[in-house]
């Protein structure tokens, strides 16, 4: 980057990682509505919004373009686990096929059809992601599929249980009508902080707090699942 003196178009060219990434992209998604739901709020015109809605028909017309396997026969997502939304490298233009929390969080997007959203739901109540039958401490999502080699219980995104992807999976059952199971995930999550303060991520196996205390987004998004009031379930 310091190569290219940190010229964004200079830098694209060259640089050599380059990841379409389904969490920030669904971010991004959300993000976005809520750009509109604000842009209507304070009174601006469809001229306005044309650049938001044109980010939100990129996503819409790319989301399963990149993130799901084009080379599955069956064309069906969750027919096995090569078969669920995965980031995307365009320097080899693959899939990383690699079992993480990810691959559960565009259920937070409102993309997806409801049988999709059916499917999301089976794979994170799977025991490889603290659901029946696992281990864990609390029914949170783990950041990483318990079963790889890759996982980690204690080393930051390779397997501790982070609110923010919690939050956002919680979001995406209510507004799937998934009520139940969004509340076991609410309901780990309230335990987790009250036991183990309010941490930047959690060990899945014993709920300990790990990384930086008191950290702010987790204790803000707890407040938010306290409160219940439907504020971050994005708007069809």
């Amino acid at each position: 980057m310091k190569k290219f003196d940190y010229d964004q178009k200079k830098m694209y060219k060259a640089f050599p990682f380059k990841i379409k990434d389904v969490v920030f992209s669904s971010i991004l998604h959300v993000a976005n509505k809520y750009m509109i739901k604000i842009a209507d709020i304070i009174g601006k015109g469809e001229e306005d919004k044309a650049e938001i809605r044109r980010w939100m028909l990129r996503t819409e017309q790319n989301f399963y373009k990149y993130f799901f396997p084009s080379d599955q026969s069956q064309k069906k997502l969750g027919a096995n686990e090569q078969s669920l939304f995965y980031d995307y490298d365009l320097v080899t233009g693959l899939q990383i096929k690699k079992k993480t929390v990810s691959s559960l969080i565009p259920i937070y997007t409102g993309l997806i059809p409801k049988q999709e959203a059916e499917v999301i739901l089976r794979w994170m109540t799977h025991a490889h992601f603290c659901g029946e039958g696992s281990n864990c401490h609390v029914p949170t999502i783990p950041s990483t599929d318990l079963e790889v080699s890759y996982f980690k219980p204690i080393t930051y995104w390779r397997g501790p249980v982070w609110i923010n992807t919690n939050w956002m999976i919680w979001i995406g059952l209510l507004k799937y009508g998934f009520t139940r199971e969004a509340e076991l995930i609410k309901q780990g999550v309230l335990e987790l902080v009250e036991n183990h303060g309010f941490r930047e991520y959690y060990n899945p196996y014993k709920g300990k707090g790990l990384g930086g205390k008191d950290f702010s987004w987790s204790a803000a998004l707890v407040i938010d699942m306290i409160n219940e009031k439907g504020i971050g379930i994005p708007p069809d």
